[in-house]
């Protein structure tokens, strides 16, 4: 009996060899106007440059993936604290910039219509009106009592703590997701 040929596996989605690990003590980040840019030292310049987290929710601050103007990754950091000062600096901003998550604080009203739900609630930056679709696919619940809302265009509300806001708040969230 011969032994049945065996198919070849799929590559993984990345190969850990193409996996690049940068140090931190050989980047330095810069302003350019409005645009990031990178040195690598001893390697490259990077002309337009963000930062992405790889792990947004469980480590913000760590694992972060530096990407060029093509949106290709140049490596990853795995600690932005050990980055110097001004980089670490320009870094958080970057990051601020991109992952601006509104606190929701309180819930003013909910209104069911069409399918859709339109919120009306007070958050860290301010009193904020927004709707969501289908809130099954658009809410998510990273850990026990933490919502994540995601209306319609894309944009995220953060619920860090249901126990923490008042109880007519806690009954609109949880009547609605």
């Amino acid at each position: 009996m011969s032994e049945p040929e065996r198919q070849p596996l799929a590559p993984a989605p990345v190969e850990t060899s193409d996996l690049r690990y940068l140090d931190p003590k050989a980047l330095r980040f810069f302003r350019h106007g409005a645009t990031l840019r990178l040195t690598v030292e001893d390697d490259r310049s990077v002309l337009k440059a963000a930062v992405v987290r790889a792990f947004p929710l469980s480590h913000p601050e760590r694992y972060l993936s530096v990407r060029d103007g093509d949106n290709k990754e140049v490596g990853l950091i795995t600690d932005a604290a050990e980055l110097d000062e001004e980089s670490c600096r320009l870094v958080a901003e970057e990051l601020e910039r991109r992952y601006v998550v509104p606190v929701i604080r309180r819930v003013i009203a909910v209104k069911e219509r069409f399918g859709t739900i339109d919120w009306d609630v007070e958050t860290d930056r301010g009193l904020c009106r927004f709707t969501t679709r289908n809130t099954r696919e658009n809410v998510a619940q990273p850990s026990p009592g933490r919502y994540l809302l995601t209306d319609v265009e894309g944009n995220r509300y953060d619920v860090r703590d249901l126990s923490a806001l008042d109880s007519a708040s806690q009954e609109w969230l949880m009547q609605h997701t």
